[in-house]
């Protein structure tokens, strides 16, 4: 990950996974939005799995454990409040 701009409101995270290699259950500390430039992703948070490709969008709420695994190489942005932060589940 690689945050690339901060201001007085929010920030924007760059992510990049190779296909197969996941993206471990995690929190962001705030409302967060994914937005996808390119490849796919299954996001499995709740009991919903969403499929994300090329162009999609999706908001998680605050405090919501999720997992991105990527299908296809990965490329996306998060945008997270000014103040946020990606938390990783502890491991037991």
């Amino acid at each position: 990950m690689e945050k690339l701009t901060t201001n007085d409101h929010y920030q924007v995270v760059k992510v990049e996974f190779p296909a197969g290699k996941i993206m471990p259950r995690h929190v962001a500390t705030s409302d967060a939005f994914l937005i996808v430039e390119s490849g796919s992703a299954l996001l499995v948070y709740g009991s919903e799995t969403y499929e994300l490709n090329k162009g999609d969008n999706i908001s998680i709420p605050t405090n919501e454990q999720h997992l991105l695994r990527p299908i296809e190489d990965f490329k996306g942005y998060i945008v997270l409040s000014r103040d946020g932060r990606i938390e990783y589940a502890q491991k037991n």
